[in-house]
């Protein structure tokens, strides 16, 4: 549902007419879903919500110099072919053989104009530049950016890898004529829908589009071609089909019309039948990435009270979440906020966890309460110290997002056996995220970072917990929207990106989780994957699995997942490769 909420309503308008969707073999085309949800209006990447293949960290149009891989926690080369660090710079080296599908090169000039354009205008990716001083660039395809003075080269890589490189010659005149003096007129150059033979440099490019899907087909001179022995990717045409909802979507998938979805598909053990699984064959199922948390409003009573928020902590039926709302698509919740397992299990400590944390325990949670002199009336709800009533509590997060709801009313059941009477607040998606920014809620579920990113676990901390952009109740905030603030967290978070010693971060990160068990600034309720990964094989085969692992589950479009294009087959025979 993310993708739904983040994409946002479009108008109804079409620049193609469709063709007909026997117009595509089906041994030749992979249908993919879950990335739009309403009709698409634009394809420029400038554009705040552009459509697929545009937006976000899909690379099967724009490419970037690097990205991530989940599975082996590194930056895989794409546009670049390596990359090196000092203190003060990261340098990367592009690949002399990178061209955009018209035929002309990509330079180091299209390198250091697409980072400058995030400089200059109001992107996605503007906040990046806090953390670069400069970007240079040398005539043997190498490009330098040079640290800020507050050194994060975490951020500076994961700029490098998150930022997609945009043809010079299509957008420097773009820009000019919306420059206004010293400014830029984004209106004007929202303009642009890039509809219409875009010029980039990744393995498919925009072919047509109507109200109801999007067609990609394959860049058949693509430039990285030399890389896989001189072979295409399997799919001659890439469809994302247009549906309103998650069950059109899941429906979809079990008639075999949808190859490869993002959207959440509970029960997938049943789907067997129809040839779907995921990743796994066994729970999760899917690979987790990242943690989903109720955000605290840390400056409300009684929220303030830290006691509260770890009794808090002891009173969720971690359990139940997982089976009654995810499908059991989340391992055994631990304590803190570092993933247990994977990349990140290096810098978890089972042994501060038994000692610091919290698991599902409602008389641990009953005896913290009274320890810090609470108390229960005759009915056995909560009294403060004053003996009044502790106020009803509200649970917010977007209508339609069915398994959040299921988990915070679970969480309210929890709640309830403690004497504290929880009420879920479903709100329209814009008054659930301003009343984040705005610090108004009490309880407030959200995942942070929701990428993956070669800052994690760091900037999930960062995103929740850095006081450097706190702000007051009743102003916007993007970051720490509970209002936490503790001052040797906020060391911790300085100084983490500026190690390398990996001994010393391994220390460092356990200093930060033992921080946050001991003090509890939000409540993490489960963990997901960044992207729910499920197909189908009843028209392609050999997809990464768990068992095959060649690539990681990124759908096949996100960052280092786009290699499985060239490894998958189709059921049916080709004859045009």
């Amino acid at each position: 549902m993310a993708a739904f909420w983040a994409t946002g309503c479009k108008d109804d308008v079409s620049k193609t007419v469709k063709t007909k969707l026997s117009d595509y073999p089906r041994n030749e085309t992979l249908y993919v879903g879950g990335f739009d949800w309403a009709p698409p209006t634009t394809f420029n990447p400038l554009d705040p919500d552009p459509n697929f293949p545009a937006d976000g960290n899909i690379r099967l149009m724009y490419e970037s110099l690097l990205a991530y891989n989940q599975l082996t926690g590194n930056l895989d080369p794409m546009l670049a072919d390596s990359y090196s660090q000092t203190d003060s710079t990261i340098t990367v080296h592009l690949d002399t053989r990178a061209k955009w599908n018209n035929g002309e090169k990509v330079t180091v000039e299209d390198v250091v104009y697409s980072f400058k354009i995030d400089s200059i205008l109001p992107t996605a990716h503007h906040n990046n530049w806090k953390h670069i001083k400069t970007v240079s660039a040398d005539s043997e395809n190498h490009i330098t950016f040079q640290l800020a003075a507050n050194r994060n080269p975490l951020m500076v890589l994961n700029a490098i890898a998150e930022t997609s490189i945009l043809p010079k010659s299509v957008f420097e005149p773009l820009l000019n004529s919306a420059k206004s003096g010293k400014s830029y007129n984004m209106d004007k150059i929202l303009e642009f829908k890039n509809d219409y033979q875009p010029v980039a440099s990744g393995p498919y490019t925009l072919a047509n589009y109507s109200p109801d899907q999007i067609v990609l087909t394959r860049v058949e001179n693509y430039w990285k071609t030399s890389k896989y022995g001189g072979r295409k990717p399997a799919p001659k045409y890439i469809i994302h089909p247009i549906y309103d909802g998650n069950d059109n979507f899941n429906n979809a998938m079990v008639r075999g019309n949808l190859d490869v979805s993002s959207i959440y598909l509970p029960r997938i053990w049943e789907k067997t039948k129809d040839s779907i699984r995921a990743w796994s064959r066994v729970e999760p199922y899917h690979l987790p990435s990242t943690i989903t948390a109720l955000v605290i409003a840390t400056t409300k009573e009684p929220f303030n009270n830290v006691s509260f928020r770890r009794a808090l902590a002891h009173a969720i039926d971690f359990e139940k979440i997982k089976a009654r709302a995810v499908s059991n698509y989340t391992p055994a919740m631990q304590p803190g906020f570092i993933l247990p397992f994977g990349i990140e299990k290096k810098y978890f400590n089972k042994e501060d966890a038994d000692e610091l944390g919290y698991s599902y325990n409602t008389e641990k949670a009953r005896e913290i309460l009274s320890e810090a002199g609470y108390s229960w009336n005759e009915e056995g709800k909560l009294l403060d110290k004053k003996k009044k009533l502790v106020r009803n509590i509200s649970i917010e997060c977007p209508q339609g997002w069915t398994d959040w709801i299921d988990a915070i009313n679970v969480i309210a059941e929890s709640f309830a056996e403690i004497g504290i009477t929880a009420t879920p607040s479903i709100v329209d998606y814009g008054i659930w995220d301003m009343n984040l920014r705005k610090g108004t809620f009490d309880l407030a579920m959200k995942t942070p970072p929701s990428e993956h990113s070669i800052a994690n676990p760091w900037n999930r901390f960062y995103q929740m917990l850095n006081n450097a952009t706190i702000k007051p109740v009743g102003e916007e905030s993007y970051a720490n929207q509970g209002r936490f603030q503790n001052d040797e967290i906020n060391q911790l978070l300085n100084d983490i990106p500026t190690i390398s010693n990996e001994d010393s971060l391994t220390h460092a990160y356990q200093e930060l989780n033992r921080l946050f068990m001991q003090t509890v600034p939000v409540l993490p309720v489960m963990y997901r994957p960044a992207t729910f990964y499920q197909f189908s094989t009843k028209h392609w085969t050999n997809f990464p699995t768990e068992e095959n692992p060649y690539a990681p589950p990124n759908n096949l479009i996100v960052a280092a997942g786009v290699s499985a294009l060239w490894e998958i087959v189709p059921v049916e025979p080709q004859d045009n490769q």
